[in-house]
This record gives structure tokens, C-alpha cells and sequence, in this order.
């Protein structure tokens, strides 16, 4: 797992050192500003005086829907004091109109940079109309200096202007949960005047809340008046239109709620219930009883439990035991058993009877039931036929009755209010008590011209800062080794510093400074080239770039120069047929080279460097009309595989890869590509540009130079640079 970035604190500060100058120019522009603001500011002083407000609620009288809290309640009082008509209400009670100039007096005669400068400002603007023809003493301009305007209009709107002033210097501190005490204070350049609104602006918030109660109550009591009258009206004509009615239809009512058909069908439809249950139960008994026979039915217990059956049943059983008895002691044929044997068939035929007379009760119960129950389904059917035909008038009957409840519980409630307000006319609903009157103050509140430029010096350090910053994000150009490193994920060959003021050519300074450290430079790059590889440096490298004017040209002759001083046989060929420089830089002949050869014209020409014995030189040539398609035949990679026995290194220069294809076609032929990028110029995604060009066409990239990177604005890559280069940073001027 990759660990996140940390976060350098020294990347913030070269940032900072490199866009110095942005800062600086920030901190310029501000500083005038900073200065007119902090010593043309007028002292301010703040009186301020405490208030006690409370909501004066009566539990007795409180509606249903009204809470005895309310957290906005300190919140609307706040606007309250702070409104136009307590702004209003001071002026008119301290007549600034009139007084306002006696408290500014010596402040009117003062003057401060602020002002001149606005005066000035406004004189040249006049002046500047003036010379483009436009009157600016046009009486339409403003109301207030119109011939035909009154005194009174001219007086309103001052008083108007005032209390906008006095509205705006008023400010209140509150806060519910801390507590009700209010912390009412006034601004002022006078402090005298300062308190003496604040502690008319108290007196004023007592008559607005006492306006606004009795305007309230007095526009309350004519509203409920007048709807109660109304409802009134309302609730005697409903109840006569239903009396009415009710004549009308001849309809009787139960308590004036409930019809007399929905109470009458209800009990039928009781009495029909209970009816049809003692129907079902009977009937259910005498189909038993029909079932067996007079003897079996003695052990139903509907026949059991008939207290003349159950008397008769025990005789009988004490009279079959009195014979069983006898038989043992006396025969048959004794009168006395022949007695008790025509007992015992009495009882028997008393027990018959009886049970027959209980069956048969039951029938009679069974038929009366059926009976009473058939009567009461008549009549139910019969009630339900006459509700139904009453219905329409029942609902039209409990419209009017409900018309006449609405009405009253209406009337009633109005009434109800009426009474409420009557009491509670005179009785104030905010109750307020000033616990501390406003004193004059003695001190300013605001601080001197120094906080004030300091405060203003740290802001425009910020907004500097801030715009180095915003201009560092937005920079996308390749800068340092590191950075695209980080960015392209490409490898960096070396970077060659910023060359500013020298007497060499930077086309050749190498050679002409090979102490300097431009030239440690391209011994670096060379060693990363020649250790770019376990199997060994590439014989064939192309130098190109994205864009003209990075360098490469430059880069191509003096890394020649630095494998030439190194002993290494090289080759530099001129690849750039279109613009070609290298046989201007060498005082070289022209009229031959790779363009001659490729159009098999000649041999390809190599001209001797007279001061480097290693380093050979096959100029472009002729200008060819189509150089492109002379790149893409097969003599360029033949040219390079006769050439590779009798070279080290052979080095193609160029043209940019942006404007023409000449670079992608000697890409091809050539073993690597380096890139060569300018430092603050080319940008990143022409480097990622580049490298898809050459991948798309299977091409080798072995890496980057970042050229003239100017190490004293990369402080972070100076300092790393130091121990190379830092040799022979007093050799040549570099920033």
C-alpha cells in the first residue's frame, strides 16, 4: 500500500520565494490604500444601555393555541428596536433636524485625508464632464435643490435621512439562552450624541410597543364586534329556518339532537333479536321433543327441572322402593301391596300427565315466540320503510342543525374575546425596565492607525500570498527534474541551468567553458546516457522537442561536444532539412549532406571538426521540397547501420515533433529519443503528447532534459545542485 504524500512545509515556502515578485507587487498596490484607510479613520465611541424585556402573559386569559414561551420573542423585540419607526420617533423626540449640526459642530471644521481625497476625486470628475459638454447643474439632478421645492419636503427628507442614519448606528446584543437582559447600544464620532440616542432610542421602543397594543386591541374589538353582530344574525336566521322546517315536514326530535325514526328502529331491531334467539332456542327444544317419546323426554332437563315433575318422580321412586320392600316381608295379594301398587300407577299416570302438560307448554312458548317474532320483523320492515322515506328530510334536517351549532359556537367564542380584550385593554403585553441608563462614553472603539496598518499589511501579504499561490496552482509548464518526474512518470536525464549573461555561445559552450557549470551539466547528461542501460549506451539517439525555442539545437551540439571529450568517436548529423543551424554554428559548408544523400544525390557528407579530433558533422544539406518523405525511405537506416562501425554515437538533431513529422520518421531509425523541455515554457501535457506520438509508433523514449532551469528561483533544487555546481556558481551570472 502506497503511503500518502506528505506534506513539505518547505514546498510552500519556495513557492512563496519564487512568486516574490507577485507578492511584492500585491503588497504595493495595497500599501497606498492601507495608508489612506488608517489615518483618515474617525474615532469612534459606543454608548450603550441595558434593557430588561419581558413577555407579560395572563394564564387566565391565553387562548388555547398560544404558548406561554416564545423563542423568538428577544429576536422580534430586536427589530423592533432597530425598525424605522423607533429610528423616526428618536429624531423627531431629539428634533435632529434641527440640533443635529450643534453635536458635529467641530467635526464639520475638521477635514482628513479621506475627505480631500474624495473632494478632489469628485472636482475632477466635474471637471471631466464639463470638457465633454454634459451640465452637471441640471436642477433635475436632485429634489432637494429644485426652486419650486418646499421647506417641508426639503425637512422630510432630512428627517427621512437621519432616521436611516440612526437606524443603521443602532445595534442589539440578546441572547435567549443567557438570559432577558438586552444590550441596546449607538455609535457615534460624538460621544455626548451617542448617548443620548441610545437612551432616547428606549423611550421610543416604549410608545411604539404602546402604539402598536392599542392599535392592535382597537382594531381587534371593531373586528370582533363587527363579526359578532354578524354571526348573531346568522344563528337567528338558522334557527328560524329549521323551525321551519321542522314544521313543515313534521319532524319531532329527542333532546333537539336525534330523530325519532333512527332510536325507534333500533329498539325494533332489539326486541326482533332477542325474538329470533328465543325463536331459534325453542324451536331447536321442540324438535327434540317431537323426536322421542313422553318417556324419554323426562331426561331433557327442561323436563327434569319442572318442579311438579321432579316431585312427582321422587314419589315415585319412594313409592317403588316402599313396594320393593314389601315384597320381601308380605306377598303380592296383601292388601297393603295392593294398595301401594294402585299408588304407584297413580303416580305413574300423575307423571305422564304432567310431562305431556310441560311438552305442550313448551309448544305454546315455541308458537307465541314465532308469532312475536314475525310481529316484530312487520314492524321493523315496516319503521324501515317510513325512515327511508323520511331520510331526505333528516339530512336536510341535520344540515340546518349543524348551520345553527356552527353559528353558536362561533358567537359564543366571539363573545368570549370580547370580554378577554375588554379586560385586558389596558394591560401592557412586554413589559420593559432599563437597568442601566447609557453614560457618555470616554473611550473610542476603535483602535489607532497602527492596528489598523497592520491589519492592513497582513491582508495584502495574504492576498499576495494567496495569488502566488492561486498562479503556482494554475502553472502547468515543467519546471525541475522532480516535478515531471513525479507528474510523467518518465525518467529525467539531467537539467541544464539558465545561461543569462556569459561570453560564450550556448551553442558551443562546452567546448569554449568546459569549467562551467553548464558544461558539468551535459557531463551529467552524457554519463546518464552512457549508464541508461545494462546492455550498453545507444549508438543512434535523436535530440528533438514538443515546440521551437527549448533548446534542443543547443542540447544536440554541446552533448555531441561532451561524448566528443570524452574520447568517444561521434557523429552529429543535421536532421533538420527544413531550418538547419548546426553548419552555421561549425562555419561549415552546406551545399551537400543528409538531404543530397537521401535523394541519392551523393554520398553522405561528413565534414572534420578542426577542434575536436572525435567529432564528426553531416550537415542537412539543400532545402528539399519534401523532407518528410525522404526521412521514410530505407536510406536513413541504412545510413545508420554503414555509420554504426565507425562511430560510437551517432546524434540526429531535429525538427520539433508539434509542427512537422521529420522527428516521428528518424525516431524510427534511431535507437532512442531524448526530449528536451524548457523550464517554465513547455508544459506537461505537450511532454504526455510527445510520449504518446512515440510509443503509437513504437518508438523508444530514453528520457528527459529540462533546459534552462533557473536554479536560484528553484531554491529547493539550488541547494540540491550545490555540491555539483555549486563549484563554479561564481564562473557565470546565473538567476
Amino acid at each position: 500500500m502506497d503511503r500518502p504524500e506528505e506534506i513539505n512545509i518547505k514546498d510552500y515556502l519556495y513557492v512563496v520565494l519564487r512568486r516574490k515578485n507577485i507578492i511584492l507587487l500585491v503588497f504595493l498596490v495595497c500599501l497606498p490604500f492601507i495608508l489612506i484607510k488608517a489615518f483618515s479613520v474617525t474615532p469612534l465611541y459606543q454608548a450603550t444601555t441595558k434593557l430588561l424585556i419581558q413577555n407579560n402573559y395572563d394564564p387566565s386569559f391565553l387562548s388555547n393555541y398560544r404558548l406561554g414561551y416564545d423563542p423568538y420573542f428577544l429576536s422580534t423585540q430586536t427589530q423592533l428596536i432597530k425598525s424605522s419607526k423607533v429610528a423616526a420617533k428618536v429624531v423627531e423626540s431629539l428634533s435632529l433636524d434641527e440640533t443635529y449640526t450643534r453635536y458635529f459642530q467641530k467635526k464639520n471644521q475638521d477635514s482628513s485625508i479621506a475627505k480631500d481625497l474624495i473632494s478632489w476625486f469628485k472636482n475632477l470628475y466635474s471637471v471631466a464632464l464639463k470638457l465633454a459638454g454634459i451640465n452637471t447643474n441640471d436642477p433635475s439632478a436632485s429634489p432637494t435643490v429644485k426652486n419650486e421645492s418646499s421647506t417641508e419636503e426639503i425637512k422630510k427628507l432630512k428627517i427621512k435621512s437621519l432616521a436611516r442614519m440612526v437606524r443603521n448606528g443602532i445595534t442589539v446584543d440578546s441572547d435567549p439562552e443567557k438570559g432577558e437582559i438586552v444590550n441596546v447600544s449607538f455609535s457615534s464620532t460624538n460621544p455626548v450624541f451617542a448617548a443620548d440616542v441610545v437612551n432616547t432610542v428606549v423611550s421610543a421602543y416604549k410608545r411604539l410597543l404602546l402604539e402598536m397594543k392599542l392599535e392592535s386591541t382597537t382594531q381587534t374589538l371593531e373586528w370582533l364586534k363587527t363579526n359578532s353582530d354578524d354571526e348573531r344574525v346568522k344563528l337567528e336566521a338558522s334557527e328560524k329556518k329549521l323551525r321551519e322546517y321542522k314544521q313543515e315536514h313534521d319532524i319531532y326530535t329527542i333532546n333537539d339532537q336525534e330523530a325519532i325514526f333512527p332510536k325507534k328502529i333500533a329498539q325494533i331491531s332489539d326486541n326482533l333479536t332477542h325474538a329470533q334467539a328465543e325463536v331459534n332456542e325453542l324451536e331447536a327444544l321442540y324438535i327434540e321433543i317431537n323426536r322421542i317419546t313422553p318417556e324419554e323426554a323426562i331426561n331433557l332437563p327442561v323436563v327434569a327441572e319442572n318442579e311438579t315433575v321432579s316431585e312427582l318422580r321422587r314419589q315415585f321412586i319412594n313409592k317403588e322402593q316402599e313396594i320393593a320392600g314389601l315384597s320381601k316381608s308380605i306377598g303380592y295379594k296383601h292388601p297393603k301391596m295392593i294398595r301401594a301398587k294402585k299408588d304407584l300407577n297413580a303416580l305413574e299416570e300423575k307423571l305422564s300427565d304432567e310431562i305431556q302438560n310441560v311438552i305442550q307448554s313448551i309448544k305454546n312458548r315455541y308458537e307465541l315466540a314465532l308469532q312475536k317474532a314475525k310481529s316484530l320483523q312487520v314492524l321493523l320492515n315496516k319503521t324501515k320503510q317510513n325512515a327511508a322515506f323520511m331520510s331526505d328530510k333528516f339530512i336536510q334536517y341535520e344540515i340546518l342543525n349543524r348551520d345553527i351549532e356552527v353559528h353558536r359556537l362561533l358567537y359564543d367564542r366571539l363573545l368570549s374575546r370580547i370580554k378577554e380584550f375588554n379586560i385586558t385593554e389596558q394591560q401592557q403585553t412586554i413589559d420593559v425596565w432599563v437597568v442601566e441608563t447609557a453614560d457618555t462614553p470616554t473611550s473610542q472603539i476603535t483602535k489607532g492607525p497602527k492596528r489598523a496598518v497592520l491589519i492592513g499589511i497582513l491582508f495584502s501579504l495574504v492576498a499576495g500570498i494567496g495569488l502566488a499561490f492561486f498562479l503556482d496552482y494554475m502553472d502547468n509548464t515543467v519546471k525541475t527534474s522532480e516535478d515531471a518526474e513525479n507528474r510523467l512518470g518518465l525518467p529525467i536525464l539531467g537539467m541544464i541551468p539558465l545561461l543569462k549573461e556569459s561570453e560564450h555561445e550556448i551553442e558551443k559552450i562546452v567546448f569554449q567553458a568546459p569549467s562551467s557549470i553548464i558544461s558539468e551539466a551535459y557531463n551529467a547528461i552524457r554519463t546518464s546516457v552512457l549508464l541508461s542501460s545494462p546492455d550498453g549506451a545507444p549508438k543512434s539517439i535523436l535530440i528533438s522537442s514538443m515546440n521551437q525555442g527549448v533548446g534542443k539545437t543547443a542540447t544536440s551540439v554541446n552533448l555531441a561536444i561532451s561524448f566528443a571529450q570524452s574520447d568517444k568517436k561521434v557523429l552529429l548529423i543535421d536532421g533538420d532539412m527544413r531550418r538547419s543551424r548546426i553548419h552555421k554554428i561549425f562555419n561549415l559548408d552546406n551545399t551537400s549532406g543528409l538531404s543530397t544523400y537521401l535523394t541519392n544525390q551523393s554520398d553522405i557528407t561528413i565534414l572534420k571538426n578542426n577542434d575536436l579530433d572525435c567529432l564528426d558533422i553531416a550537415p542537412a544539406g539543400p532545402v528539399p521540397p519534401n523532407p518528410s518523405e525522404l526521412l521514410s525511405s530505407s536510406r536513413l537506416k541504412k545510413l545508420i547501420m554503414d555509420l554504426s562501425d565507425n562511430y560510437d554515437f551517432i546524434i540526429f538533431d531535429s525538427p520539433p515533433m508539434f509542427n512537422v513529422s521529420d522527428a516521428h520518421l528518424i525516431s524510427k531509425a534511431a535507437e532512442q529519443t531524448i526530449l528536451v523541455t524548457r523550464s517554465g515554457i513547455t508544459t506537461y501535457d505537450a511532454v504526455a503528447k510527445a510520449y504518446k506520438m512515440l510509443t503509437d509508433i513504437n518508438s523508444e523514449m530514453l528520457g528527459l532534459i529540462i533546459n534552462a532551469v533557473d536554479l536560484k528561483k528553484q531554491h529547493r533544487y539550488y541547494s540540491k545542485y550545490d555540491g555539483p555546481y555549486g563549484y563554479y556558481k561564481n564562473d557565470y551570472t546565473y538567476s
